[in-house]
């Protein structure tokens, strides 16, 4: 799950020079010649061209990054065409379940190692969110960079006319709905609430599907879990937004819910933390954010992130000490990242006054705290919009009941992992 492009590098500039520093400088060709260890990074979201000149310029005479910004479209033709070329990359920075066919098929290495190296000690600097579920074979072959929340958007001027408190968005399953039928109002087109049947349910529903206790599947034993009553709950409560609460729109079109809540038609909203720029400039002071209500029994919400996955790839002694370095110098740099708008996984970061008083991170923050993942197993991603989220849109247009959408998914996803990796 890739967060949308942020223009990193633009943003990350307007930092060292708000700062007081001048932008690192591109790496000229003299100094690379200079190096003593090179390694080639690739990532496919926001450009970090500007930290690793940092880190180039830093390291000047002893390591290096190669770097290259890869589209994220055709990201994995593009890496497996590149390993098997023997030309990939040693170091790549993706979300996390892409991982998971390299670490099975044993061309990934563990990254404990390369922590330790670093200085870091993820039971200690690394939210337990993000830590936890993300081993192959009991292994760790990944650790996060970035996340991505899944929160409440809420326009505060609609929540003042509607009689309600701005600084009191909904905090469960009943306030929420209380809340929404407040603030629909179908003479003037206003929403309580826009439930698209397609997106962001990535983000959605394995958010309600934790609340409610339940779980995707289980990446040891690749058993299908979401077609439980935890699932049914879950989805029961976004298609009664629509059909027995009527505060969402019957078949909202792809991003209608977005668009309505820029145009202050679409009173609150559940998506990942990447609108908050868009909402911020729309909405101003009556933009309104927070954790994800508990519409089941407990917090959690869905993390979009990213991870550092390492190859074997040139992977030597040496190279093994300039990755660490890198690690250490992007974790140490991270509250210039939080600035520039990407959200930091890192303990001292997160602690940090200085980010607690960015706009919108204390939210986010906590909400990681709560924030769930989805299962490491090969090809999770293309497998659910095959057949999950291709349901669960049919369900929300009104064309299959709830449970039948969850048991031909699970159903058809369970015979879809006899043949995975």
């Amino acid at each position: 799950m890739r967060q949308p492009a942020l223009a990193l590098s633009l943003l990350l500039g307007a930092v060292w020079l708000a700062a007081g520093a001048s932008p690192p400088p591109a790496r000229t060709a003299a100094a690379t010649r200079g190096a003593a260890v090179t390694f080639s990074f690739w990532n496919s979201g926001p450009d970090l061209s500007t930290l690793v000149q940092g880190f180039n310029r830093t390291y000047a005479s002893k390591y290096a990054i190669k770097y290259r910004n890869i589209p994220y479209a055709n990201e994995t033709e593009i890496v497996n065409s590149a390993l098997s070329a023997h030309k990939g990359p040693t170091l790549m920075e993706e979300s996390l379940t892409p991982s998971a066919p390299y670490a099975v098929e044993g061309i990934e290495v563990p990254i404990l190692p390369l922590l330790k190296m670093a200085g870091i000690n993820p039971a200690r600097d690394f939210p337990a969110s993000m830590w936890n579920r993300t081993t192959v074979n009991k292994v760790h072959y990944v650790a996060p960079v970035d996340a991505l929340p899944t929160v409440l958007f809420y326009n505060k001027a609609l929540f003042k006319a509607a009689g309600l408190n701005p600084n009191r968005p909904p905090i469960n399953q009943a306030t929420f709905v209380r809340d929404a039928q407040k603030l629909t109002v179908r003479a003037k087109g206003q929403w309580g609430y826009v439930q698209e049947p397609a997106w962001p349910n990535p983000f959605l529903f394995p958010s309600l599907l934790e609340q409610f206790g339940g779980r995707e599947a289980n990446p040891a034993t690749r058993k299908i879990l979401f077609a439980s009553s935890a699932g049914l709950a879950a989805l029961n409560f976004e298609h009664n937004t629509i059909f027995k609460w009527h505060v969402s729109p019957v078949n909202a079109s792809n991003g209608e819910a977005h668009n309505l809540f820029v145009k202050g038609k679409n009173a609150m909203e559940m998506t990942g933390a990447y609108d908050y720029p868009i909402f911020k400039k729309a909405l101003g002071k009556n933009l309104g954010m927070s954790v994800l209500p508990v519409i089941g029994r407990r917090p959690a919400d869905f993390l979009g992130q990213n991870y550092w996955w390492l190859f074997k790839n040139g992977l030597t002694p040496a190279v093994r000490k300039a990755v660490a370095a890198w690690f250490a110098y992007y974790y140490h740099h991270s509250l210039l990242l939080a600035k520039a708008g990407t959200i930091p996984v890192w303990g001292p970061t997160l602690k940090n006054p200085a980010f607690r008083r960015i706009a919108g991170m204390p939210v986010i923050a906590q909400a990681v705290n709560t924030g769930v993942l989805n299962p490491l197993i090969p090809n999770w991603g293309t497998t659910t919009s095959t057949y999950l989220y291709a349901n669960i849109s049919l369900v929300l247009e009104g064309k299959m009941s709830v449970k039948a959408g969850l048991h031909v998914a699970a159903q058809k996803m369970q015979q879809e992992m006899a043949t995975l990796p």
